[in-house]
């Protein structure tokens, strides 16, 4: 069966994390239409959808449903379940892995579960929570350093860089794209916090504009036939600031002081994904298709057991707890989103020891025992979850049966623990995002029926006109008139043999 072809094009997939539709709306009702410009233009110009994720709890977590959107198979086929999880243990390529196997050039930034990076034709810096600074081409390790210490000294998992190590990391990122704008934003946040009229939560908003910078620049000069760019800045303060924008759906209301404090941090964050968008939109070329996806999205933290919001409760210092349960044939230890850590314990006997320690340990006061930690094991790795408080203080203190470092008087939550979040937990996952495409050849102004992550894949493969392969479920979307027949030749079972022609 033969069909016309249009223009083969590219792919840009801005992914930013968590986003949803419902926020953009509630934004755009309080503020007006101009302070969201770009989310507008891409639906009055582009096409969009409502994108849910297939996964539920307890598998509704990023670094899984952001492997289902790359790889267009569901978590029983492609394996994901841990933050940063290497990419050799995920049993399905990813789209970049597609597009390189046909010959083209390939361009990845700060996309999940993208380590090792693996030497494409073109460029992988993977997510900020990996294991090393590794990344391909090896040139490119400067720009993976800073956002891999950057976002340890945001979750207090090592040290602030000194005067001496910020002045040559400037002075490696400037040869690599970063612009001044950005180094005035950084200026400006630093010296504003120093004078007091600057909130320390905005320095989130740092990184993904550094990142951009450097994104951009690579984008220019390789041009690749697909490129990612992932931020996770809007939804990490959606989990922590929800209440402080909007508290409408929460039982207990925001204090006027939490509202002054992070009340603008959401708005913020969704700002500038806003900006970003634009500058996705000035970056592409008319074969070039822009896409934005969130894999999945946020809603308000409501808990009948944490009815005034979680307390995050961190580790403080974890060697001085994997002193208490034995640090032999822990080979690897990396940080991930607050407060997890994963422990890479190869030895599946000393693997089950560790676990079954930590899941058997304890707090307590006045009488109330509960559980310290969940444990999560996927093959060599444990992540290790302290669990939250329903409310800050009190005198708990923590014990570890069984395990050679615990003491008959147990341990204080504040030697093993800290609880310094500035507010409760706030946002949590839900399963419905948000998706849009912009481009020459995109069908403008049209709202696409609802659909799931897992129709990312094979239509981003469709508007590369790669082959689609027989394991992806998913629909093709009709974001142009050529993926609208071949979508519904497709539902027709027709594809297997539009694929061959």
């Amino acid at each position: 069966m033969h069909m016309q072809r249009d223009v083969r094009h590219k792919v840009l997939l801005v992914e930013l994390n968590e986003i949803n539709w419902r926020v953009v709306d509630r934004l755009i009702a309080q503020r007006g239409e101009d302070f969201l410009p770009n989310f507008r233009r891409l639906r009055q110009q582009g096409a969009w959808a409502v994108q849910s994720a297939v996964e539920r709890s307890p598998l509704l977590d990023p670094w899984i449903t952001w492997v289902t959107l790359h790889t267009g198979v569901p978590p029983t086929v492609h394996g994901a379940s841990v933050l940063e999880q290497s990419s050799e243990s995920i049993a399905a390529p990813r789209l970049w892995h597609h597009v390189a196997e046909a010959g083209r050039r390939v361009g990845v930034f700060g996309s999940i579960s993208a380590y090792p990076p693996p030497p494409l034709d073109g460029f992988v810096v993977p997510g900020p929570f990996a294991p090393s600074n590794a990344t391909w081409p090896s040139r490119l390790e400067p720009v993976q350093a800073v956002n891999r210490r950057y976002t340890q000294v945001h979750n207090r998992t090592t040290q602030a860089p000194t005067l001496a190590e910020n002045a040559a990391t400037g002075l490696a990122l400037l040869r690599m794209g970063l612009s001044l704008s950005t180094m005035a934003h950084v200026a400006r946040q630093l010296v504003g916090e120093r004078l007091g009229s600057a909130e320390r939560w905005r320095r989130v908003l740092l990184q993904p504009r550094l990142n951009w910078d450097i994104f951009a620049s690579l984008y220019r000069r390789e041009r690749p036939d697909f490129a990612t760019w992932h931020s996770n800045h809007a939804a990490h303060f959606m989990h922590h600031y929800w209440r402080a924008w909007d508290d409408g759906a929460f039982p207990v209301k925001s204090s006027p002081e939490e509202r002054r404090g992070y009340g603008q941090a959401v708005p913020e964050g969704y700002r500038l994904c806003d900006e970003l968008i634009g500058r996705a939109m000035a970056a592409i070329d008319d074969d070039t298709v822009l896409v934005v996806a969130s894999s999945m999205g946020q809603q308000p933290y409501i808990s009948e057991r944490y009815r005034e919001g979680k307390v995050i409760v961190r580790v403080r210092d974890i060697e001085r707890l994997l002193a208490v349960v034995g640090r032999d044939g822990i080979s690897e230890v990396v940080p991930t989103m607050v407060p997890q850590w994963n422990l890479r314990i190869a030895d599946p006997a000393r693997r089950a020891a560790v676990k079954a320690l930590f899941e058997n340990a304890w707090r307590e006061q006045g009488g109330q025992r509960e559980a310290g930690f969940v444990v999560q094991e996927t093959e060599a790795i444990l992540t290790l979850t302290p669990l939250g408080l329903t409310q800050a203080g009190g005198d708990w203190r923590y014990r570890f049966p069984g395990a050679p470092g615990d003491r008959p008087e147990g341990f204080p939550i504040t030697e093993l623990m800290a609880v310094d979040a500035p507010t409760v937990k706030q946002g949590m996952h839900h399963p419905d995002g948000l998706l849009a495409f912009f481009g020459r050849g995109v069908a403008a102004g049209q709202r696409l029926p609802d659909c799931s992550n897992l129709d990312v894949a094979p239509t981003l493969l469709a508007l590369m006109d790669l082959a689609i392969p027989a394991v992806m479920p998913g629909r093709v979307l009709g974001v142009t008139e050529r993926l609208e027949r071949l979508g519904r030749a497709r539902q027709a079972d027709e594809g297997p043999a539009l694929r061959a022609a």
